[in-house]
């Protein structure tokens, strides 16, 4: 029997709904265990007790007076610390904003809060989600092993979900910052379409790159939390039943992934194929330009949002400030040129969606590290940046362990507005992947 922070959400509203549980039960429990665990994986910069049990009890009273509420009333959730909350401080993980309390709500936060669901805190995050933690907020741990990092840049958003301290959480993703930390951690986690969830209110790294998304245990929930959000455009219909076609990388794509993240792959593969979905070998041509285009386009648009701030480099990280002034010498022609080409791979990719439904490959090419790489020496973006710059919806799952227990993630690609099938077809897998672990 699942213990209640194991719980889905589905079947966390439904014993909401038979009264087995509470709202406020579950938002007690939830804080307690914050208060136990948290000091050790170090997720949260802001937790709103206060404000969450007055909300939980708003949520309770729905449920005793049996009132037909939506599946997300009383679920508890988290967002990372760069979404706008009102009254309540907005640091982005950095010492620069750290006194800094908007004076509006991000709008997809305050849809879930309508829904009834339940913001319980802000999450920890790499500086200004550029790549490298602040020494004010230290770096967010792994619950699978607390030696190991969570992950960046919405690290504590993964680490949270993960430790069963709230059902979900919101986070952004410029290069592959919500599927690599839901590798690190094991969960499930969501790039969309490109502007499919609207940035308003979130603080941008980088706009013509920067997405947001859920970050939860499965597919599955992640599926409950895209069909309740209102979405700038509507899902393009697929047929449910249809049998993919999923397009692999050449061998000579995974030369540099570690032996532990091979053979998930390759065991996933076979797994795949006994599920009767065809495999096709496809060719993407600028996976091997991903980390250069995505940097010629992030640091120019960084640096320009950073400029204001240009006079207090000592309350930046070093590198995240290096990083900066790398944008602002930046020449316009290069970030021209590169803007031009990620419009080429869209269109590239949009052509091999033309010959497959799906594009399957690892979500990172090693297991959680012991740091967060530096970004500009890492191949961490080496499977997830790509979809940045074409803008598919993309989604990481948990396909297995590495030999010392740590979680390795798989990442499904599919067609622009095709997220509802993505998910739906990943939590297929994603199932069958979990009977395949309980037989072992």
């Amino acid at each position: 029997m699942k213990k209640w922070h194991e719980l889905s959400i589905v079947e966390l509203a439904h014993q909401y709904r038979t009264k087995e549980i509470s709202p406020v039960e579950i938002v007690d429990a939830t804080f307690q265990r914050i208060k136990e665990q948290d000091g050790m994986l170090n997720s949260f910069i802001t937790v709103l007790e206060s404000e969450a049990l007055e909300q939980a009890k708003k949520a309770e009273k729905t449920f005793m007076e049996n009132e037909d509420v939506h599946v997300l009333s009383g679920i508890p959730f988290s967002v990372k610390d760069l979404f706008d909350t009102d009254g309540i401080r907005t640091t982005c993980g950095s010492k620069i904003l750290k006194d800094y309390v908007p004076s509006t709500t991000a709008p997809i936060i305050k849809e879930l809060e309508e829904l009834g669901a339940v913001l319980i805190g802000k999450t920890n995050m790499l500086e200004f989600a550029y790549g490298i933690v602040h020494p004010d907020y230290d770096q967010t741990n792994n619950p699978w092993n607390p030696a190991k990092t969570s992950g960046g840049s919405s690290g504590g958003s993964a680490a949270s979900v993960a430790a069963g301290l709230g059902f979900f959480s919101l986070g952004s993703d410029t290069g592959g910052s919500i599927r690599i930390p839901a590798s690190y951690c094991g969960i499930a986690g969501l790039k969309p379409t490109y502007r499919l969830l609207s940035l308003k209110g979130v603080f941008p790294l980088s706009p013509s790159l920067d997405h947001i998304g859920p970050m939860a245990k499965t597919a599955e929930d992640l599926s409950v939390l895209m069909n309740s959000l209102t979405i700038i455009r509507p899902g393009t219909v697929y047929d449910q039943g249809k049998v993919p076609v999923v397009g692999i990388l050449k061998e000579e794509c995974l030369k540099d992934i570690t032996d532990n993240v091979k053979n998930v792959y390759s065991q996933t593969i076979q797994l795949i194929k006994r599920m009767g979905w065809e495999v096709k070998e496809i060719t993407l041509k600028y996976f091997d330009r991903t980390e250069e285009l995505i940097m010629k386009v992030l640091l120019p648009e960084a640096a320009l949002i950073h400029e204001k701030w240009l006079d207090r480099s000592e309350d930046y990280s070093p590198l995240t400030f290096s990083q900066i002034e790398a944008g602002l010498n930046q020449n316009t022609l290069t970030y021209l040129r590169a803007k031009k080409e990620c419009d080429l791979a869209s269109e590239d990719v949009d052509n091999v969606f033309k010959e497959v439904d799906i594009i399957f490959m690892p979500t990172v090419p090693y297991p959680a590290p012991d740091e967060d790489p530096a970004l500009e020496v890492d191949d961490e973006m080496m499977f997830t940046g790509l979809f940045n710059i074409t803008g598919h919806p993309a989604v990481s799952i948990q396909a297995g362990f590495s030999k010392d227990g740590m979680p390795i993630g798989m990442q499904l690609a599919g067609r622009k507005y095709g997220d509802s099938w993505l998910l739906y077809k990943a939590s297929q897998l994603e199932n069958q992947l979990a009977g395949m672990r309980g037989k072992m």
